[in-house]
């Protein structure tokens, strides 16, 4: 009897600590990933490398694709599907050459101007310090000093650049003979995978299709919306005198890649250019110009380019964003509004699975999955909302209430 009662009490002594138990049973485990993640951090990022070769060849392939498509409805490249891919890349090649040959001569014309931009910049630090320290703000800005400070370090920050051209030109080359591969064979490879999954060819079919849908879908966005937005800032600010133009149409064209901030960082560094040049009045253009390109892209461009499969609400987007930088610096921030576009789909569709629909990895009734009918947490929980109240008794709005 006794024995009995002890193993009573040893059963209610570890209910209780059953979970505190497995809880530090997982910490572990965390840690133990985690140290094993340092211990591997070289190959980890080795590995990553290689991973994000195929992960840009696939975008490469996904924006390409409707493209070779249309080229094989043609006669002369039915059943040729490799040429018309080599022949698009040739003349894609062949056009990204004649840019470079058309801007070459302006960057060159631009560059040799650096000593004047040396002094005009040190002139107008020193009249912004001498208007903080008459309105008495502790604040002391600071320029390279010594003969040729500025121009130095601009042209160290090149000769870095160019010191990992190789490796560059290397890495660009891989990923477009992967992304040849991807683009000829690329749909014989997803119906093989496939097999792998017996049983489970709804959703690897759905994963795919929303994946290469929102993905592409915003990869296009971003693409016309910096090539618009880098020519229009470069003519708009060469038509109204802004040094640089060309520059700064480059730079707005790479900024641009940044969702929500790279094409205020780029249009702001252009009204600060023509500030220090121009002066107020062209100052004042350039603060125009720049409002006029965010409205247009803001109200105009992003809404019809973009499109819906990528929709987020703005501080949803903004989170990516941060927490993509923050985790991974400048590819982080590239990679965060759409990764967070892709949860937000698939989200929505756990959520309607959850709800128990009859497609439930689909908005569109005949269960056809394109970019319209793409589930999203924030739609699926608004429909599932008026419908009915999700619950009987509302919840309670202070810890009072009952």
């Amino acid at each position: 009897m006794a024995s009995h009662e002890q193993g009573g009490h040893l059963t209610r002594a570890w209910r209780h600590l059953e979970r505190p138990v497995r809880i530090l049973v997982y910490l572990l485990i965390a840690l133990t990933v985690v140290m094993l993640y340092h211990q591997t951090e070289f190959l980890v990022g080795h590995l990553f490398n290689v991973l994000l070769l195929f992960v840009f060849a696939a975008i490469i392939a996904l924006l390409l694709t409707p493209v070779i498509d249309r080229m094989e409805m043609l006669t002369i490249f039915k059943g040729r599907r490799a040429i018309a891919v080599l022949l698009l890349y040739v003349l894609i090649i062949g056009l990204v050459a004649g840019l470079i040959a058309l801007v070459t001569p302006a960057l060159i014309g631009q560059a040799k101007q650096l000593p004047d931009l040396e002094t005009r910049a040190i002139a107008f630090v020193k009249s912004l310090q001498d208007a903080i320290d008459n309105a008495g703000i502790p604040l002391q800005l600071s320029l390279p000093s010594g003969p040729g400070g500025i121009s130095t370090a601009v042209l160290g920050s090149v000769l870095g650049i160019l010191s990992g051209t190789l490796g560059t030109l290397i890495n660009i080359l891989l990923v477009v003979v992967i992304s040849i591969y991807l683009l000829v064979e690329g749909r014989q490879l997803i119906a093989s995978m496939r097999k792998l999954f017996p049983g489970r060819e709804e959703v690897y079919d759905f994963t795919l299709l929303a994946v290469g849908t929102t993905v592409g879908q915003y990869a296009r966005g971003q693409l016309i919306m910096s090539f618009v937005m880098g020519t229009y800032t470069g003519i708009a600010m060469t038509l109204i005198g802004v040094p640089y133009a060309v520059v700064l149409g480059i730079l707005t064209f790479f900024l641009e890649f940044i969702p929500l901030i790279g094409a205020p960082v780029g249009m702001g560094v252009a009204v600060l250019i023509a500030l220090a040049f121009k002066g107020p009045f062209i100052g004042l253009l350039a603060l125009v110009v720049a409002l006029g390109g965010h409205a247009i892209e803001a109200y105009i461009l992003g809404p019809r380019v973009t499109g819906s499969a990528t929709r987020i609400h703005p501080l949803v987007a903004m989170a990516a964003l941060l927490i993509g930088a923050e985790l991974a610096g400048i590819l982080g921030a590239l990679f965060g509004v759409p990764l967070a576009a892709l949860a937000n789909v698939f989200l929505g569709a756990l959520y309607r699975a959850r709800r128990g629909e009859d497609t439930p990895l689909s908005a569109s009734p005949s269960g056809e999955v394109h970019a319209e009918a793409l589930p999203r947490l924030s739609e699926e929980i608004s429909e599932a909302a008026e419908e009915g109240p999700i619950e009987d008794k509302p919840v309670p709005h202070t810890a009072g209430e009952k």
